[in-house]
């Protein structure tokens, strides 16, 4: 398969016809100003992200590109920053920082601080410094000249603020991961599968040297290429994607060469198309396509002077020598290739082994199972935790009485019909009904620092709120000066929920607000409002739900839109879809019991072939589920209004109708046939 570009006449190029193989690793070359970049990026580029990602981008003049049914998408890795702030750096362009937060937030430190994965974001309020907002530095506003950035006094350059610091990963804080190298980063951890993959493809891009969390505007702008492309290969990759490179070379040693080249080839290995403009031999010659432009710059060039293999090229440059030069252009690239290729010796290159990579090793973990095998003060003793040493999620002392869960939970305990009283919870102490499926009657929220909040949950209308309030209303918290919160009601809420329920939230400090008979009592009414619905046989409103009982009369009338909202497209749009989809699968059957998706099952496929959304304002959204690697975004560019393609075990092909026009396209029955072909030769191979 290729792609060729018809019809390029954008500055100097000639109305010229290019082939681009796909699946290979493809050099343009020339003299500056041959036409290389007007073919490549504003032409080939441009037009792909238009079709394949609806970017705003402007083609340049051409006629057409066909074969982009064979790609399903286009990357254009170029030198641009990262970022000019400290916020950007490798760690974060690379998705490689989220997960050594996940990491943090599962040592049995953070877990007993209540740290979440926000807490070590240096982008977030709470466990960053808050003097710096995170940066580690400080920018200072020159006159006439540009702001020059200073380390920050508070944090000294770490980032976060000293609870956050506590927390070690093999005696390293968060702040001494982003000041790693990415090599000693890969041995601290080498164990971690996910982190690993990320950290090896930053180093054998060649920047094993770079700082994580080194600022992006720091950068030149080969490593931050490099970097562009180390995320890219460490993202699941399901080949058919076109990566387009801008000189990458430039400023680099021989070494760093060498390994950006494995990169380039490992891209092709995994299925994509790798496009490069280069000058340098040494990328030329390993090339396996070559498309020489030129033969001179400006007027004299934007024409295709010779393509081929790089023994190709220098075979042509030999034509030229013996044939009369007026007719045949002349290749400058063939000239220095003939020395280059005479030089050195032919070497195979060896095809990446991916599945090495991918092997697990013995001692491997999931960030799941860091800290997983020590148990938590909660866990070993619950009751303890919640009453005495319980934290809250800033990671201090809470300061409530404890006496009061203790008083509270012993009166639930005393009038029975409840589950035993789970304590094994950070946060919550839950108080259940006998049968698990009636739900909770009592939820404690124990990480807050000043306030403890009670939950009870009992029949609808069993408390009005005037009445509660005064009946157990506290001081509010503006009159309680020794607290440090704020607050002018009276710490009593009472709200209705979906069904028979309602729910009662008090918030509490000390054992005296609430140790009054008007509490205990409003303690008991709740537990028999409880009872009184939990005792008593329910029937399911699901049962008479209008999605259930009208069936397909509900998804194709006006109903179930969002309050306020109409659909911006009309009735007969999901009326000639549903026809369309039953002519494709005469044998198919049509689920109409949901509220917002009709579901489409062919008796070859487990998993539905096709889910109709039909309650969305924009669009009806098709999703067709298939094979994997049978169609690629370029295959669906002109179908409907939007497009979308989910790889996976199995691929799903997303599509959004909003006009009868978008129906009436010659293609989609075409599609919709070929997709459920693909369907069931799949499960004829099996």
């Amino acid at each position: 398969p290729c792609l060729k570009i018809t019809g390029a006449r954008h500055n100097n190029l000639q109305n010229i016809d290019v082939q681009i193989p796909l699946c290979a690793f493809t050099v343009v070359t020339g003299v500056s100003g041959s036409g290389k970049s007007s073919l490549i990026n504003d032409i080939l580029y441009n037009s792909l992200a238009r079709k394949l990602h609806r970017a705003q981008t402007v083609p340049a003049p051409h006629d057409s590109i066909l074969g982009i049914e064979h790609i399903n998408k286009v990357i254009r890795v170029d030198q641009r920053p990262l970022g000019n702030s400290p916020a950007s750096n490798p760690a974060t362009y690379t998705g490689l920082f989220e997960l050594i937060r996940k990491l943090y937030a599962q040592l049995p430190e953070a877990k007993i601080r209540g740290y979440t994965a926000r807490r070590f974001s240096f982008n977030a309020s709470g466990g960053r410094c808050d003097d710096c907002d995170g940066n580690g530095k400080l920018v200072v506003e020159m006159h006439f000249l540009p702001d020059v950035w200073v380390q920050c006094d508070t944090c000294h350059g770490k980032r976060y603020n000293p609870e956050t610091l506590i927390v070690r990963y093999h005696g390293y804080s968060i702040a001494d991961v982003l000041e790693m190298p990415c090599e000693k980063a890969l041995e601290l951890f080498g164990k971690i599968p996910k982190i690993r993959r990320i950290l090896q493809t930053l180093c054998d891009v060649g920047l094993g040297y770079l700082q994580l969390g080194q600022s992006a505007a720091t950068l030149s702008g080969g490593e931050a290429q490099r970097v562009k492309l180390a995320a890219e290969l460490a993202r699941p990759d399901t080949g058919q994607t076109l990566y387009l490179l801008d000189e990458p070379t430039t400023g680099l040693h021989f070494e760093d060469l060498r390994k950006l080249l494995d990169v380039l080839n490992r891209l092709v290995d995994l299925g994509n198309s790798v496009v490069v403009i280069e000058h340098n031999l040494d990328i030329i010659k390993s090339a396996d396509w070559i498309i020489d432009m030129g033969p001179e710059a400006g007027e004299e060039g934007g024409q295709v002077v010779t393509c081929g293999t790089p023994e190709q090229v220098v075979a042509y440059t030999k034509q030229v020598t013996k044939a009369n030069p007026k007719r045949l252009p002349h290749s400058f690239t063939g000239d220095v290739l003939r020395g280059v290729l005479q030089a050195g010796p032919y070497q195979k290159r060896k095809v990446y082994d991916f599945a090495k990579e991918l092997r697990e090793r013995p001692d491997d973990l999931e960030i799941s199972q860091i800290g997983r095998d020590q148990k938590m003060p909660w866990e070993i003793d619950g009751r303890l935790w919640h009453t005495q040493n319980r934290v809250s999620r800033q990671g201090e002392s809470c300061r409530w009485d404890g006496n009061i869960l203790e008083q509270i939970v012993n009166k639930i305990e005393d009038h029975g019909s409840f589950s035993a009283t789970d304590w094994n919870n950070r946060s919550v102490v839950e108080i259940s009904a006998t049968k698990k499926s009636d739900g909770w009657f009592f939820h404690a929220l124990t990480n807050e620092p000043w306030l403890l909040k009670l939950k009870f949950r009992t029949a609808a209308k069993t408390f009005q709120r005037e009445k509660l309030v005064e009946q157990v209303g506290m001081t509010p918290l503006n009159d309680m000066h020794e607290l440090p919160v704020y607050g002018t009601d009276r710490r009593v809420k009472c709200h209705s929920l979906r069904g028979p329920w309602q729910e009662i939230e008090l918030r509490v400090h000390s054992l005296s607000e609430i140790d009054k008979p008007e509490f205990w009592q409003m303690l008991d009414n709740a537990v028999a409002g409880f009872r009184k619905i939990t005792e008593k046989k329910q029937f399911n409103p699901e049962d008479v739900m209008p999605w259930k009982v009208l069936g397909k009369r509900w998804h194709i009338s006006r109903k179930g839109f969002p309050i306020g909202r109409r659909p911006v497209w009309p009735l007969e749009v999901l009326e000639d879809l549903l026809d369309l989809l039953a002519d494709a699968a005469p044998q198919g059957q049509l689920l109409w019991n949901n509220q917002q998706v009709v579901h489409l099952l062919v008796p070859t496929q487990k998993e539905p072939w096709a889910t109709l959304h039909t309650k969305r304002v924009a669009g009806i959204e098709l999703a067709l589920t298939g094979p994997p690697g049978q169609f690629t975004l370029g295959r669906i560019a002109g179908l409907g209004e939007d497009r979308k393609l989910v790889s996976g075990d199995l691929d799903v092909v997303k599509l959004q109708f909003r006009t009868p026009e978008n129906i009436q396209h010659a293609d989609l029955e075409t599609f919709l046939q070929a997709h459920l072909a693909a369907v069931e030769n799949a499960a004829a191979a099996v």
